[in-house]
Parts: structure tokens; C-alpha cells; sequence
């Protein structure tokens, strides 16, 4: 007679099924053209040694981009409802909003604004904006939007106006157009690659889709997660180690910096980052597998950006969607984001080859 554990994993086994409908790909029919998605993995070019990326080294990148012709580039980062979640719940999420986002106060101060008063004019305004917008125009929305927590796409109106217009006028304050001058100097990819794609396009906005709400997972996880993935990460497999040393190569040249951006993005380079790491996690069963945790946070952190790109293009059905992420992400963007009806995805190889 089978026990009552033995009996319940006999049903559970007997349970599991495949999803009842198969959502990838594109649905058949659709009215219109599906929206088309390019998610391209990069390496977060700040934390490469100062000068690893020479002037002039993403240039082929930036170009084959610029074919694609975007009409959204979202980029990994936080926007401004997500920080005023993490401020206003600071004892869950303890550190966060001064770790990932930006002051808004400032430019609400100069404004005299709330975050969500600024948030919805930078709205109206990006509607109504015009397609010859002057300086004042530029530096306006730009104060505008730094204050609805949104200081990428203050940025790239930074960026699009001439260097003898980013001055202090339109109500933006001396320290406001340093930390956007500052920005304009970053070597991240939000800037070197999304914001300098999305002014080559006469974009208006960057769509900010990081979140980190699921970090409260980390919040009420036992002591024993961060010791069990580091010694997660301590593990050796020499083919996957060949694979992370090649990724190391790809630098020195415009030609070269190409070639390294279409090998992370590559089948082999994304699957060795799965089994080093979120796939390595949930195989571990140290700690009453807690491991499993990190892996939990990590997927729902994907889903919450994933969303976040969806809404991102949402009221813009078959637009072209560029989306900038850190290489970990590529393959669950991609796995999550061929789930919607009208959704395509384009291969970063189509984008990029020679």
C-alpha cells in the first residue's frame, strides 16, 4: 500500500503536463505586422578596465543598429514609478534607490512639481512635442523629465542639442546640467549605446525597463543564499571557462568589438552563462536548496522587465523595439518575449553580421 508522500508524488508526477497552447511565435492571422523585437545582450561596458573600450569602437555596432531602425530602444534601467517604489518601501528594499536611481528632488524643486505631477506633463509634453524643437524646448523637457524620474531620456535631450546650448537656463540649475553632462561622459551602455543610437534617430525617450521590486525575495531569504551561491559561482567546467576566456578577446577594434557582440549573443555564450550560473543554482540542492531562491529572484526580476518592455511598445503595435540588456538576460527575454501574440523576435546575428 503506497504511503500517503509516495502517493501524493505518484499524482503529482502524473500530473504534469505540457502548456495546453504553444504562444511562440507569431499568432496567424494578425491584423497588421507584429511588433519586432531585437534583444541585444551586452557586457555592462562600465565595469570593463578603463580603456578596454577605445572612441570609435562601437561605431559598427551603433551603425548596424541604426539600419534596424528602432522606433523604441529600452535600456536597463530603472524608471521613475519603479524608484518611488523602492523609496517608499526603503525598509524592504534597503539601499536600492540610492544604488540604481537618481535624485528627482532637485528638478521637482526647480519645477515645483510632485514626481507624479512631472511624471504625467513629460507625458503631454512628449506627445505634443515638436518635430524642429528649439534649446529651450530641449532643455525644458529635459528638466521635465529628470524630474519624473526619468534621467535617460533627459539625457538624450542633453545630447541633441549643440554644445553651447546645454546651459543653464528654462529653469534647469547649475547642478542639474552637471549630472547631465555627466551622464553624456558615462561608459555604460545606457549611454554609449542607447543614448547616442536614440539621438542618431531623432528619438525623444528612452523606455526604462530594469526592476528591482523582486529583490524582496533577497529580503526573506535565509542567511545561507549568498554563501551557497558563491560557492555556485566557485565551480569550474573547462568548456564553459573556454567559452567566458573567449568572450574576453573581442575588444580593440571597431571590427573586433562587433564580432564580440554577436558571439555573447550567440547560442553557445548564452547557454554557457545558464549553466555556470541560474541553471547551476537550481541544481544545487545545498541548504534545502536555497539556491532555488536566487534562481526565483532572478526569473521574476526577468518577467517584471520583460512586462515592462511589452507596456513599453504597447500602444505602438508593430513598432520595431530594440532592447538593451545585460548579456545574462538575452536568452530569457528572448524565451519570455516570444510568449505574446504579436510579438517577433529578430536575431542579434541578422542585425549584426558583416
Amino acid at each position: 500500500m503506497l504511503t500517503a508522500l509516495a502517493a501524493f508524488t505518484t499524482l503529482t508526477l502524473a500530473q504534469a503536463a505540457e502548456p495546453m497552447i504553444d504562444f511562440s511565435g507569431v499568432q496567424d492571422p494578425l491584423g497588421g505586422e507584429p511588433t519586432r523585437v531585437l534583444v541585444l545582450g551586452t557586457a555592462h561596458l562600465n565595469q570593463l578596465p578603463e580603456g578596454a573600450l577605445n572612441p570609435g569602437d562601437l561605431d559598427l555596432v551603433l551603425a548596424r543598429l541604426e539600419a534596424f531602425a528602432p522606433d523604441i530602444i529600452a535600456i536597463e534601467a530603472i524608471g521613475g514609478r519603479g524608484c518611488d517604489e523602492l523609496r517608499r518601501y526603503a525598509a524592504l528594499y534597503e539601499g536600492l534607490a540610492e544604488t540604481y536611481c537618481r535624485d528627482p528632488q532637485p528638478a521637482l524643486d526647480a519645477l515645483g512639481m510632485s514626481q507624479p505631477e512631472a511624471f504625467i506633463a513629460a507625458r503631454a509634453r512628449l506627445a505634443d512635442f515638436p518635430d524642429a524643437p528649439s534649446a529651450s524646448d530641449r532643455r525644458a523637457l529635459a528638466l521635465l523629465l529628470y524630474g519624473a524620474g526619468e534621467p535617460w531620456s533627459a539625457a538624450l535631450h542633453w545630447a541633441q542639442l549643440e554644445p553651447s546650448d546645454r546651459i543653464v537656463a528654462d529653469e534647469l540649475t547649475e547642478a542639474l546640467a552637471g549630472e547631465l553632462n555627466a551622464m553624456l561622459g558615462s561608459r555604460g551602455e545606457n549611454n554609449a549605446i542607447g543614448v547616442a543610437l536614440a539621438a542618431r534617430l531623432g528619438l525623444n525617450s528612452l523606455a526604462t525597463m530594469d526592476d528591482h521590486t523582486a529583490d524582496s525575495i533577497y529580503a526573506h531569504a535565509p542567511e545561507t543564499l549568498g554563501p551557497t551561491i558563491q560557492s555556485v559561482w566557485a565551480q569550474s567546467d573547462p568548456d564553459t571557462d573556454a567559452v567566458f576566456e573567449e568572450a574576453q578577446t573581442y575588444l580593440g577594434s571597431p571590427g573586433r568589438v562587433l564580432a564580440g557582440y554577436r558571439f555573447i549573443n550567440a547560442p553557445a555564450y548564452q547557454q554557457a552563462t545558464i549553466n555556470a550560473d541560474f541553471g547551476l543554482a537550481a541544481a544545487t540542492p545545498d541548504n534545502d536548496a536555497v539556491a532555488r531562491q536566487y534562481v526565483s529572484w532572478w526569473q521574476t526580476r526577468g518577467l517584471r522587465m520583460a512586462a515592462n518592455v511589452v507596456e513599453a511598445a504597447g500602444n505602438e503595435p508593430g513598432a520595431r523595439v530594440l532592447v538593451i540588456v545585460g548579456s545574462s538576460h538575452k536568452a530569457y527575454f528572448d524565451a519570455y518575449l516570444d510568449q505574446m501574440h504579436d510579438w517577433e523576435l529578430i536575431g542579434v546575428d541578422a542585425v549584426l553580421h558583416d
